[in-house]
C-alpha cells in the first residue's frame, strides 16, 4: 500500500517545478524536510524518514526529486550529513556520504575543496 501511494507523489512530482510542492508533498507523507533555495544553491539541512518508512527506497526517491529539481533550475546543491543520531536515524556518517555520493555529491575537501561553502559535500550544477 505505501509503495503505491509513494508512486504516486513521484508521479505528481516529476511534472512539478516548485520546491515548496516538492517539500510539502513528502512532508505530507511524514518526511521531515527542512531545505533552503538561494539564487545559487539548495541546501538541504535536514531529511529523516520515519522509522517505519525505512529501508523502503524512500529517503531515495526524495533525493531522486530534488536533485531533479536543482538540475531543472541549474543550482548547486549542498548538505553536510549527520553524525551517528539515534534520534534521527543517523546510524553512520559513512553510510551517509556513499548514500549522497549515488546522487552525484562529492565531499568538499582535497581536489573537489570549494573553500567558499561550509557544508562538507555539494553536488555541482548539472546541465
Amino acid at each position: 500500500m505505501m509503495t503505491n501511494t509513494i508512486d504516486k507523489v513521484v508521479d505528481f512530482l516529476v511534472e512539478s517545478s516548485d520546491l515548496s510542492t516538492i517539500l510539502d508533498t513528502w512532508r505530507a507523507q511524514g518526511i521531515t524536510l527542512f531545505v533552503i533555495e538561494t539564487s545559487e544553491a539548495i541546501t538541504v539541512h535536514s531529511l529523516i524518514v520515519p522509522k517505519g518508512q525505512r529501508k523502503q527506497g524512500t529517503g531515495s526517491q526524495v533525493m531522486e526529486e530534488l536533485v531533479a529539481y536543482a538540475d531543472e533550475v541549474g543550482k548547486r546543491m549542498e548538505l553536510s550529513p549527520g553524525l551517528r543520531d539515534p534520534y534521527h536515524g543517523t546510524t553512520s556518517q559513512g553510510r551517509l556520504v556513499k548514500f549522497y555520493k549515488r546522487f552525484g555529491f562529492v565531499r568538499n575537501k582535497g581536489r573537489n575543496k570549494d573553500f567558499e561553502l561550509s557544508s562538507t559535500m555539494y553536488r555541482p550544477v548539472r546541465d
